[in-house]
């Protein structure tokens, strides 16, 4: 009897070590700063039943170990509060299966980005130029993150021009106290494919991450009218072209992979369907997620 219970506290304590430690941001509750941000926390104690608790930035901070990754998932646009919060719980659900998994914190980082009934054009103009104003809070609080933090940004659709924007800042920023080793990874980026070259819009976003991963699908439907947003034949999106890398320094150019997802992803534009082909590239997952 004494062994039996020797063996479920064990295992308790397995289960402890291994879960998940997941929480979601949510700026939509602020225009001044970090002060009235929404956060939350996923207790997973009961692995059929998770329930989103209410917690604090403060909380999130004090709990941080910066040699254990933070994946910090950054959705597109169309979409709300309560639907990224799903997605959160459907993500910690794909890690779970990863061995060894629980060995990270994972963040859901969710803006403003319901729809705008003004017409598709002018929705996804705003949201692009919204995505880029939403780099101040990430920044301000990756600042805050303790000494040699571990940082993954994982960003789909304008979620990636986001990520950018945010190294973008990270490089323009005078002090970098903290010193992050900060890894990327751009999903469906809807980014313009030549922004990260040093004349364009994000041109040093690649001098402050030590790797870029780069999920790519020629056949994703929503990208071919990336394009439009500038002007009939205009730049194409990283999501659908890649990277344009002629112009790159040989340092920059060594520090991106590019994957083509066009097999597991078909014409797909779909936040949870490319998450869930980032884990399935396991090795890469874990090289620019985990850090391993």
């Amino acid at each position: 009897m004494q062994r039996f219970i020797l063996i479920l506290i064990l295992s308790a304590f397995v289960f402890r070590v291994q879960a998940g430690d997941t929480w979601f941001i949510d700026t939509r509750s602020t225009t001044t700063g970090l002060e009235h941000l929404t956060v939350k926390k996923l207790d997973n104690g009961n692995p059929s039943v998770r329930v989103w608790c209410s917690a604090t930035l403060g909380e999130f901070l004090e709990t941080h170990i910066p040699q254990k990754p933070l994946v910090i998932v950054i959705h597109g646009n169309w979409m709300s509060s309560g639907k990224a919060l799903s997605y959160g719980n459907s993500f910690d659900r794909f890690l779970d299966k990863i061995e060894k998994s629980g060995e990270h914190r994972l963040l859901i980082w969710s803006w403003s980005s319901e729809r705008i009934l003004c017409g598709i054009r002018k929705d996804v103009l705003i949201k692009a130029s919204r995505a880029n104003e939403q780099a101040d809070y990430l920044v301000s609080f990756l600042q805050r993150l303790k000494p040699d933090s571990k940082v993954s940004l994982v960003g789909f659709s304008f979620g990636a021009r986001l990520v950018c924007n945010t190294l973008q800042m990270l490089a323009d920023a005078k002090e970098q106290s903290n010193k992050l080793s900060i890894r990327s990874i751009l999903l469906a980026g809807a980014l313009d494919c030549g922004s990260l070259l040093p004349d364009g819009r994000y041109g040093r976003a690649l001098s402050v991450t030590e790797k870029m991963l780069i999920h790519v699908n020629p056949d994703d439907e929503a990208l071919c009218f990336y394009p439009l947003l500038v002007r009939v034949g205009g730049p194409q999106a990283v999501g659908k072209k890649g990277v344009l890398v002629n112009g790159l320094s040989e340092e920059s150019q060594q520090k991106i992979k590019s994957v083509n997802v066009a097999r597991q992803l078909g014409t797909e534009h779909a936040f949870l369907a490319s998450f869930r082909t980032l884990v399935a590239y396991e090795k890469d997952f874990r090289q620019y997620a985990l850090f391993e």
